[in-house]
């Protein structure tokens, strides 16, 4: 799987709107990407306004059409003006371990 991982600060009062945001792009742009998706939203332990994302497709392929579409990059637009500063980020390429 590749995807990104990304550090951000949400601001003060932007949880319940990234809360929709995030209800949103499972509605709306998560039934276009093919294959696999894992998206999870969390924060650093103790520091609830330190938010940590991880988005995985089932290729750098897909996951660089997904970043390409106008509708996900008007969805990122929307879901950063409820942070503090930009997102720091790091694309990774995940393998599954061995059960």
């Amino acid at each position: 799987m590749f995807g990104t991982i990304g550090h951000a600060r949400l601001k003060s009062g932007g949880q319940p709107q990234l809360e929709a945001l995030m209800q949103e792009w499972q509605e709306t742009i998560r039934p276009q990407i093919p294959g696999e998706v894992l998206q999870l939203v969390g924060h650093a332990d103790g520091k609830p306004e330190e938010l940590v994302f991880l988005a995985l497709v089932q290729d750098e392929a897909t996951y660089r059409q997904m970043a390409a579409m106008p509708e996900q990059d008007a969805w990122y637009r929307r879901m950063t003006e409820q942070l503090e500063g930009d997102v720091r980020w790091e694309d990774v390429e995940l393998e599954p371990s061995p059960s």
